[in-house]
């Protein structure tokens, strides 16, 4: 028996439960699918932390942290769950990367103050600056493992059909509507939306004509304060050769990584989950020369998935009975209740 919904949701990560959400909320009946069970770690939006701010070097991503930022009031409002914590956040480092991003706030007309190094070292001294810190107030942390949930079960609670470990095995897609094939049930809908991370390509790839997608395995490591360290640690961006940053994941310590350093992989299913040794000694390296508020050896470490586009910009259109969803490219996560809602919006016209 094939059962009948206004949308199919396919990948229940941060974007495609948000999506739900939105549509749950506004009364249309919604089928949400996930191949892998809740809280895996096997995607991009596991883990307990991921950056939220508004300093970018463009004002078009500044507007739309802008945008993102009421839209996580509202979700945490209506959800009851904190989900986004500000802390504040700073970036300093290469002084030319960094004026970019002033120029970009001021642009936006977004708030942020320069702080000389010496003044940064006494606010935060468990960190070490070189150079003058641009501070932003609105900037903190999105609670990634608890916004996740909150998300799909804010949707299931709005009326939608939430399924874990229920994968695609066939999609068939019409003029006017879009038949799914799973293990349990079969699906078919008006419109789906395919929200589904580096499995995207596979799905969807023969399909729509999508933008080159580089899949790469990002890795992360928690570092415990001092004894005696009292940093209210922000989370920042040091703008280096390579890219560092920083913030805090409540009971596991100071999160600190490279940026795009991940090695490629051509299949998401096939991975190691290992961190690289030489990953892990630079970023105990890089802990130990700007960061001494923190022992200099990773207490844990683990991996994550980048999907990326050549410009980091995000996929997120419709092409007949299906909505594409790729908004990841490493920095994708603060935007999920706006993504979600744009995603949503695509799906009811």
């Amino acid at each position: 028996m094939t059962r009948q919904a206004d949308v199919i949701v396919i990948g229940a990560g941060a974007m495609g439960s948000a999506t739900a959400w939105w549509l749950a909320r506004r009364g249309r009946n919604v089928v949400l699918l996930e191949q892998f069970e809740q809280g895996h770690q096997r995607g991009s939006s596991h883990g307990g932390s991921r950056i939220f701010r508004l300093a970018y070097d463009d004002v078009r991503w500044v507007r739309r942290c802008q945008e993102a930022l009421p839209l996580w009031r509202e979700a945490m409002d209506v959800l009851q769950v904190p989900m986004l914590e500000i802390t504040g956040g700073i970036d300093h480092g290469n002084p030319e990367s960094v004026q970019a991003v002033a120029n970009a706030l001021e642009a936006a007309g977004a708030s942020f103050e320069w702080l000389a190094p010496e003044a940064a070292g006494e606010r935060w001294p468990g960190m070490r600056f070189e150079t003058p810190v641009l501070y932003q107030a609105d900037a903190g942390r999105c609670r990634a493992d608890v916004a996740l949930q909150a998300f799909a079960e804010g949707a299931g609670n709005a009326g939608a059909d939430v399924y874990f470990e229920q994968g695609v095995e066939e999609m068939t897609v019409h003029d006017d509507a879009v038949e799914v094939r799973t293990e349990y049930d079969d699906y078919v809908a008006p419109v789906a939306v395919v929200a589904a991370g580096a499995w995207v390509r596979s799905l969807v790839g023969e399909l729509v004509q999508l933008p080159p997608l580089t899949i790469t395995e990002e890795q992360t490591f928690h570092y415990l304060p001092k004894p005696d360290d009292r940093t209210a640690w922000p989370s920042y961006i040091h703008h280096l050769d390579v890219f560092r940053y920083g913030l805090e994941t409540p009971d596991e310590g100071i999160k600190v990584a490279e940026h795009h350093t991940g090695a490629v992989l051509t299949d998401p299913d096939e991975r190691a989950y290992d961190t690289s040794p030489e990953t892990e000694s630079r970023v105990n390296y890089y802990v130990e020369h700007w960061l001494p508020g923190l022992d200099q050896y990773a207490v844990t470490a683990a991996t994550c998935l980048y999907t990326s586009t050549p410009d980091h910009e995000f996929f997120v259109e419709r092409h007949g009975p299906l909505v594409v969803v790729s908004a990841c490219s490493g920095h994708g996560f603060k935007f999920t209740p706006l993504i979600g809602r744009l995603a949503a919006d695509l799906a009811m016209q």
